[in-house]
C-alpha cells in the first residue's frame, strides 16, 4: 500500500468551503475577485459572489487570500495566528 499524497490546493480550498469565510482571488491577468469558495476539482473552482456563482480555472490564479478576520477578543496576547 503506498502512501497517501497531501494536496496542498485541495486542503487550503475545502478549508475556505468549510468555513464559508469570503476570500480573495487575485487572477494572474491582475482582476481581483472576492467570494465564498463553494465547491472545486482538479482544474477548477468555484466561487460565489454577491450575486452569482462563478467557475475558475486553478490555472488562471496567481495567489489566493483566505485569511480570516480576528476580532479583538480572539487573541488577547497580542500574537498573530494564522
Amino acid at each position: 500500500m503506498g502512501e497517501e499524497k497531501i494536496n496542498i490546493q485541495d486542503t487550503y480550498l475545502n478549508d475556505l468551503r468549510r468555513s464559508k469565510q469570503p476570500a480573495r482571488v487575485m487572477l494572474s491577468n491582475g482582476k481581483e475577485i472576492r467570494g465564498v469558495v463553494t465547491g472545486f476539482d482538479q482544474f477548477t473552482f468555484t466561487l460565489q459572489l454577491k450575486d452569482t456563482e462563478v467557475l475558475i480555472y486553478k490555472s488562471a490564479v496567481a495567489i489566493i487570500d483566505g485569511h480570516r478576520q480576528e476580532s479583538a477578543t480572539s487573541n488577547a496576547t497580542g500574537d498573530e495566528q494564522c
